[in-house]
């Protein structure tokens, strides 16, 4: 099981296969999550759920997206390895996310 959660936004359980879009644009009604920051690009990065994981995109030409303090630029795999205590942090741009993965979420 994986669910992500935005400060002041509801908690989004991903199913396989879900794609979550991030980013900072009120009318662009295909972003499950339009957070109102300046660091967040338009579309900022993608999270895709899949039977192996789930695979995170950095969307942004200049968007920072980190995961448990690491900056990346590519696309990362994460598994329930990655948790500490059940948790991975995702940083987009200035804005903190809240990744809760399980051990039946990728090997």
């Amino acid at each position: 099981m994986a669910s992500i959660t935005f400060k002041g936004h509801p908690t989004v359980v991903l199913r396989t296969y879900q794609v979550v879009r991030i980013g900072n644009n009120e009318l662009d009604k295909t972003l499950d999550f339009c957070l109102n920051d300046k660091s967040v690009a338009k579309l900022h990065a993608t999270l895709t759920r899949s039977e192996r994981g789930l695979f995170l995109v950095n969307e942004s030409s200049y968007g920072i997206v980190s995961m448990n303090g690491q900056r990346f630029s590519g696309p990362i795999l994460i598994t329930f390895r990655d948790a500490i205590n059940g948790i991975v942090y995702l940083r987009f741009g200035r804005v903190e996310a809240f990744l809760r993965v399980s051990g039946s979420l990728g090997t």
